[in-house]
């Protein structure tokens, strides 16, 4: 049995969900300020007096802080990330945002994270309409031989007047509900806290920053080198939200063409993948007599050059030289296995996708499933109205066994506890 099916939904009263809101906001604004402070050398790489680099990918470097400790006083292990991104802010941060468990998924598929499985356990802050990169949640993810349960928060916020920055903040909660997998399947339970801030540095490229403390259970110094070491090759993640970007946009190009929900945990299912959306293929007959051309260049079909595939976005037909193969991700009817596939975009539609406004489609998504979430809830209250009709006495012991968990102790606000080092006291 998957771990994820031991995990009950945590009962969160109203005062704590409140306080785990200023929680996130009290983070963003301390990372912030830290961020602001932060020492870098005229080329933009971190104090090496302090920090020593363990990873470059691209234009982007992850540090190891230079511990100086004693036995009095141990310091907590810290990663530093810097660098650039190439995208916009708000495309950063529609990669960012993963609301449901599907999504977390596809998310986890597209940047790589190492993340074996996850859940949102508890949603506190939805996407508005106004703003729908603000986000504050309760998730679990599991790593190999290591699980988290946090509070992670997503949002835009304007500083020094009009700049505006991205964060993406995941801080580590205890919450009595949860159960710890140590004892009985040998899953530590990790603890840290860590921010990712994102700033649009010039009109093609986002500033990347990431910043993060852990406390290991082991005093090894080794066992903690050699952990801290697997999670600077995590940390590659951060700089591929693009990349989880553009899968999303490309998705949201496809369910237009083909008319398939707006509902974001469908973004990902193509019909040739999943037996259970098979989008109707609409296209227009074509003239025998003429040649097939292709929908950029307009060159006809030839013996040599033949056209034999059409764009996966506009299924329109596409020669060779005009057609780009990208990565699309779709989940499988377990909804657990993430399935990967090379398909073909024409030109145009990439051209289309990397220029279109973000924000117009994370809140058609948002409507999209805020509509199919209103359906379900009518199927359930025609359902429980027939049963009622059937069997009235079927009815009754619901609602008294839906009243006798709501009646359940409320979960103690001591057991929420924040992790991640003195520096975020």
């Amino acid at each position: 049995m998957r771990l994820v099916h031991l995990l009950p939904e945590p009962t969160i009263s109203r005062q704590d969900c409140s306080m785990l809101q200023s929680l996130a906001d009290t983070l963003a604004g301390h990372n912030i300020a830290q961020y602001n402070t932060l020492v870098v050398t005229k080329d933009g790489r971190a104090d090496p007096h302090r920090w020593r680099e363990v990873r470059r990918r691209s234009n982007v470097r992850i540090y190891n802080e230079r511990l100086v400790s004693s036995t009095h006083c141990p310091a907590t292990p810290q990663l530093l990330l810097l660098g650039t991104i190439e995208g916009k802010l708000e495309d950063i941060m529609y990669g960012a945002v993963a609301t449901t468990d599907e999504a977390m998924k596809i998310q986890s598929a597209c940047t790589k994270d190492n993340v074996r499985d996850s859940k949102v356990l508890y949603q506190i802050v939805h996407p508005s309409f106004e703003d729908p990169f603000r986000t504050v949640a309760v998730k679990w993810r599991l790593y190999e031989g290591r699980d988290y349960v946090s509070l992670d928060a997503t949002g835009i916020t304007q500083i020094r007047g009009s700049e505006r920055i991205g964060y993406s903040i995941s801080h580590s909660v205890a919450l009595s509900d949860i159960p710890n997998f140590e004892e009985t399947h040998g899953i530590e339970r990790g603890n840290m806290s860590v921010c990712a801030l994102y700033r649009q540095k010039t009109a093609t490229t986002v500033e990347c920053y990431v910043r993060g403390f852990f406390d290991f259970q082991t005093k090894s110094e080794v066992l903690k080198n050699m952990s801290l070491q697997t999670i600077a090759t995590q940390w590659s993640a951060y700089a591929r939200k693009s990349t989880c970007a553009l899968a999303k946009k490309l998705s949201w190009k496809v369910r237009k063409n083909c008319g398939w929900s707006s509902r974001s945990d469908r973004t990902y299912s193509f019909a040739d993948d999943l037996d259970d959306f098979v989008a109707p293929k609409q296209r227009q007959p074509q003239n025998p007599n003429e040649p097939t051309r292709c929908s950029v260049c307009r060159k006809a079909s030839s013996f040599l050059l033949p056209i034999r595939r059409s764009c996966t976005g506009c299924e329109l037909p596409v020669c060779s030289k005009c057609a780009v193969k990208k990565t699309v991700v779709a989940l499988a009817p377990d909804q657990h296995t993430v399935l990967e596939r090379k398909r073909s975009f024409c030109v145009s539609c990439i051209d289309a996708v990397e220029t279109c406004d973000v924000m117009s489609i994370a809140r058609e998504e948002l409507v999209g499933h805020q509509e199919e979430v209103e359906e379900d809830d009518n199927g359930v209250y025609w359902a429980r109205l027939s049963s009622m009709t059937v069997n009235s006495s079927c009815y009754s012991s619901i609602t008294s066994r839906q009243s006798s968990m709501a009646s359940l102790g409320s979960f103690n606000r001591r057991s929420i506890i924040g992790r991640g080092g003195s520096d975020l006291a």
